[in-house]
Order: C-alpha cells, then sequence, then structure tokens
C-alpha cells in the first residue's frame, strides 16, 4: 500500500516538472489507452463478456464476428447516465492522521452506444451463408471525476511550496510587464510564473531567496514558516468521454463459423481541472508589510486561489478481427485480436492564481496563456478470448479474458525528425519497462422467465498495468524515480532488476432487465457499479518547512485519499428488420 501511496504522489509531482504543463507520461497515455466497455443496455448488464456470444450491437466492438451470428438486421440506440461518487479523507501530515471522508457526486447524461446493422443472405445452404455490415458508436471509456477533500494545516502551504520552488531564480525572469513576457522567453515552470505574477510569493534575503504571503520571516531573517493554521481545500475535476465510431464487415459460414472485420476511429475528449484554496483561519496572524518609498503599509492575507486547466482532443484509427466458432449446437468459442490505436492527441493547458487581502488595494491575480501542443501515441493492442454455453432458450452464461499490452505505448512528435533525437526518449522507456499487461475477467449470465422476459447479471474484474522494479543493489524503483533519474539507468550506471505489478483491481458489478416483443421492437434496462482501487493525491510537493522558533520540519505535505465509484445507468431501445 505504501508503495502504491508513493507512485501516484509522485506521479502528480513529475508532472508539474515540465516549463509548460502538457500531459505526455505513461500515467496519461495508460488513461487515454483504456478501455471501460459500454454498448448496449443488454452487453453492459452481461459485464460485457460477449467475446464468444455475438448477435448484438454492443458485442461488436469487443468481437467484430458478433455481428454475423445475427440472421436480422437491427437498430439500436441506448442513452444513459453515469454518476461519479467519490470520497475523499484530507490529511495535513502526509499519509497519518486523514480527517472525515467527503462524499461527492456528479452526474452525466451519456450516449453509450448506437448504431445499426444489415445482414444478406446468399441462398446458400453451405460456405458462405449471409454477409452483414454495421456502422455504430460504442463508448469505450468515461472520465467523470469531482472529488473535494478540505483540512487544517498549520504546517505546510501550497503558496509556501512555490516560493520555495522559485528558489534561485532570480527575479529579472520572473515578472510580467509591457516590454517582458516571461512566459515566452524564460525556462521557468508556467506555474511558478503564475504565482508570482499573481502576488503569492516574493523575494527577500540576497540569494534569489523567496517566502509566500503565507508565511512569516523571522526576526533575523534566517527562515520562513506558517505562522497559524491554514484552512484548505483540493478539487480535482474530470469530465470527457472515449467512444469508437466502428464500421464492421461480417460473414456467417455454415452456421459454424462466423468472421469479422473492425476499422475503428476512437474520439475522445478529456477536459481536467485541479483547484487549491488555502484562506488564513485568523488573518490577523498573516501580516504582510508592504514598502512604498521611505512607508510602510501592512494588511493581512485572507486567501489565495490556485488553478489548473487541462484539455486534450484525441482522434485515431485501429483494425480489428475477430471469429466465433459453434462446435456444438450449445458452446461457442470466440477470439479477438485488436491492433494498436495510432493517436493523435492536441492538447491545451492554462493556470491561473489570485490572492485576497484585508485591504483590497493589494489584492493580486495573474492568468497565463494558454498553452498548446500536438503529439502522437501508439496506444496497446489487445487479444479477448471468450466462451459461451446456450441452455436451449432458458438462457446462456459466457466467460471471456482480455489482455492488453502496455509496454508498446509510444509518444511521437507529429512531425518527425529523423535527424533529431527523440525527443520523448525518457517517456518512451519509461512506458516500456513500467507498463505491463493489463488482464481483464468478464462473466455473465442470462435467464428467460419467459420468451419475452429475461433478467441478466454480470461480473468483471481487470489490474492495472502498472509495475515497479527492483534494482540491481535490491531498491524499490517506481516510474517516477526512473524518470527523474533517466540517464543514470539509461547509461547503464544503474540497472533495473526484476519487474513487479502493483497488484490494483478495478471491478464492476452488473444486472438488467430485457424485453422482446412478439414483433421487431425490444428495450432492455442496464445498471452497473464499477469500483476502482484507492488512490493518493498530493495537491503539492514535499518540502523543507520551519516552525516559529526556526526548527527544521521534515513532514510531508498534505495527502489526500480518494475512494471512487461510478455508477452507470442504460436503457436501449431496438427494432429489428
Amino acid at each position: 500500500m505504501m508503495m502504491k501511496m508513493k507512485k501516484i504522489y509522485l506521479a502528480a509531482a513529475l508532472l508539474a516538472l515540465t516549463t509548460a504543463a502538457g500531459a505526455q507520461t505513461m500515467y496519461d497515455a495508460i488513461t487515454f489507452s483504456q478501455n471501460n466497455y459500454f454498448g448496449t443496455a443488454r452487453s453492459m448488464a452481461m459485464g460485457n463478456a460477449v467475446t464468444a456470444l455475438g448477435g448484438d450491437l454492443g458485442s461488436i466492438g469487443i468481437n467484430p464476428a458478433g455481428s454475423a451470428v445475427s440472421s436480422f438486421g437491427q437498430f439500436v440506440i441506448t442513452p444513459g447516465v453515469v454518476v461519479s461518487a467519490v470520497g475523499s479523507q484530507f490529511s495535513p501530515e502526509g499519509e497519518n492522521g486523514y480527517g472525515p471522508v467527503n462524499n461527492m457526486k456528479q452526474a452525466k447524461m451519456t450516449l453509450p452506444n448506437v448504431g445499426m446493422s444489415v445482414t444478406f443472405e446468399t441462398g446458400k445452404r453451405y460456405g458462405v451463408k449471409a454477409l452483414s455490415f454495421a456502422m455504430l458508436c460504442n463508448q469505450t471509456n468515461n472520465f467523470n471525476y469531482a472529488a473535494d477533500a478540505y483540512g487544517t494545516n498549520s504546517r505546510t502551504s501550497k503558496i509556501a511550496e512555490f516560493a520555495d520552488a522559485a528558489y534561485g531564480i532570480s527575479e529579472i525572469y520572473l515578472p510580467r510587464t509591457s516590454d517582458y513576457n516571461p512566459y515566452d522567453y524564460s525556462d521557468v515552470s508556467w506555474d511558478i510564473l503564475t504565482a508570482y505574477n499573481g502576488g503569492m510569493f516574493g523575494p527577500y534575503g540576497w540569494d534569489a531567496e523567496y517566502a509566500g504571503v503565507t508565511e512569516s520571516i523571522s526576526d533575523n531573517g534566517d527562515y520562513h514558516f506558517v505562522p497559524a493554521p491554514l484552512a484548505q481545500t483540493s478539487s480535482l475535476t474530470k469530465v470527457g468521454s472515449k467512444t469508437d465510431l466502428v464500421m464492421n464487415f461480417g460473414m456467417n459460414i455454415s452456421d459454424r463459423v462466423y468472421v469479422g472485420f473492425n476499422l475503428g476511429v476512437p474520439m475522445s475528449h478529456y477536459r481536467f481541472s485541479e483547484s487549491f484554496y488555502e484562506a488564513a483561519v485568523n488573518p490577523d496572524l498573516f501580516p504582510i508589510v508592504y514598502e512604498d518609498g521611505d512607508a510602510l503599509y501592512t494588511t493581512y492575507f485572507q486567501r489565495g486561489y490556485y488553478n489548473y486547466q487541462y484539455y486534450a482532443d484525441m482522434g485515431g484509427i485501429y483494425a480489428s478481427l475477430g471469429v466465433i466458432v459453434r462446435p456444438t449446437d450449445n458452446l461457442r468459442l470466440g477470439a479477438s485480436i485488436q491492433s494498436p490505436t495510432a493517436m493523435s492527441i492536441s492538447e491545451t493547458w492554462q493556470y491561473m492564481a489570485s490572492t485576497t487581502y484585508s485591504d483590497s488595494y493589494y489584492n493580486d491575480s495573474e492568468t497565463s496563456p494558454q498553452g498548446e501542443y500536438s503529439y502522437n501515441l501508439r496506444t496497446p493492442y489487445r487479444a479477448s478470448f471468450g466462451a459461451a454455453y446456450t441452455f436451449g432458450k432458458m438462457g446462456v452464461v459466457s466467460v471471456d479474458y482480455e489482455i492488453a499490452d502496455y509496454s508498446v505505448m509510444r509518444f511521437s512528435p507529429i512531425h518527425m525528425d529523423r535527424m533529431a533525437n527523440d525527443e520523448f526518449l525518457c517517456q518512451n522507456m519509461t512506458n516500456k519497462y513500467f507498463a505491463g499487461v493489463a488482464k481483464n475477467l468478464r462473466v455473465g449470465g442470462e435467464f428467460k422467465v419467459t420468451p419475452a422476459f429475461a433478467v441478466r447479471a454480470g461480473y468483471s474484474m481487470s489490474t492495472s498495468p502498472e509495475r515497479w522494479w527492483t534494482d540491481s543493489a535490491g531498491n524499490a524503483v517506481t516510474a517516477d524515480d526512473y524518470a527523474m533519474d533517466f540517464y543514470t539507468y539509461f547509461d547503464r550506471v544503474k540497472n533495473l532488476t526484476t519487474p513487479h505489478y502493483y497488484g490494483d483491481v478495478t471491478k464492476s458489478y452488473s444486472a438488467g432487465l430485457g424485453y422482446s416483443s412478439p414483433g421487431s421492437f425490444f428495450m432492455d434496462l442496464a445498471v452497473r457499479l464499477t469500483r476502482y482501487p484507492t488512490t493518493t493525491f498530493s495537491p503539492y510537493y514535499d518540502y523543507n518547512s520551519y516552525d516559529s522558533a526556526g526548527n527544521l520540519l521534515r513532514v510531508q505535505s498534505p495527502r489526500i485519499l480518494n475512494f471512487r465509484d461510478l455508477w452507470s445507468g442504460s436503457i436501449t431501445f431496438g427494432w429489428r428488420f
């Protein structure tokens, strides 16, 4: 557990090391590549254990041969809703002393599936008996997430951490003026520039040293410290989804073998917002002295606000091939393989900072320019295997096993200069060693209560592809450790020896009902609970701080525990023809 906590905290820290905070880390590549299948209400209710089943438009995205199983065409549309439920606990002292749970919910309307298939009989008794064509949109992930955590902290401050991070940077590189834009002409990280120009910290002493407006400076000027409690709030919000537009061709061979091919075009929109607030519990204990000529003016810090907005729009293309075989009338075996997706990603990001004082004259705020960057990402290949057994017209049980190899993920620039060094060398080597194989087990069943009504249930369990290693000295090495010390490993000064998986597991439980009329109309309902592993997040870096007596406090910055559930509900309306 401690290893997992360290991993997730450092991932957030590593992201902020770039001059302007685009994504392009292993963690972002995994986020953009992962599938959490939705589909029709029937396939979702059965845990999407449909590799060997087919006959449903929700199954085609998993196994292209699914379209060839149906002897009829169909049109379906599946509206739905997803509800993110996140419980958060705040600890001001690192990984101890967590406070009460704060629960937050966020609901979004979705369209998990819409599509149509047509079947053409060839008139042959053997061989190719029918051809099928389908076009559909299947949602393959939903990023809906909202979390709020808060507590009181009298040791560290995000504003103070900005000041600590700026240590050693000459102040001439920080201010934005009419003649100088540091976002364009300096190498200073944009979050630090935004915090400085938003009035969050300023210089003192003679050595490019800075103090935050949430700190006091000792009488002798040797150290600075948080003088009194701060009320801190961390908010994270994610919205967006990944949807695959699928063009499908299927073939029925003698009612025993079904073959299918997909050309998939995934489209994804991802929005991430991180906000952090801190306010003085008692502003009188946070005096700020301003010097104007020979005069000194005192005001009092009240609150500070920091926000980071990140947007990513993605599109790509992949191909997949599948087969379903019926060795007996009741048994079906299925398999499919999907190529890596060639994905193009366009990102934008922006920072904002503001500070508020008892005298509003001193209030300040800053919004950074909007950063932009585009690049390519190759995602994992996937392979699914399944078996299904039908009990006449009474029902069916189905089991799937899927693997995806994330170690093949690779970033590349939009315009490759073959004479230049690989700008993504560190990220791609991190992907290779610290992202491994993810496994997904899906089980589903359907029971016909009457010829017209069915009840369904499903379960799925998926593992995380993230790994850590043991080095030749026996030390644990995380992806972040490796990236921070990349060239030491790249030049073989240090060596990785043994990989280990973290063992995180995501579980889903689903159930549903189905109605099939004597005519062409059918309707299905489904509800699913997806329970994600507990994660740990730190809203800012650890840094060395002091107490009012000048004692060095070797404490961690706050930690936040998040417990995430995602509830999904959908209803499919369908017509056969």
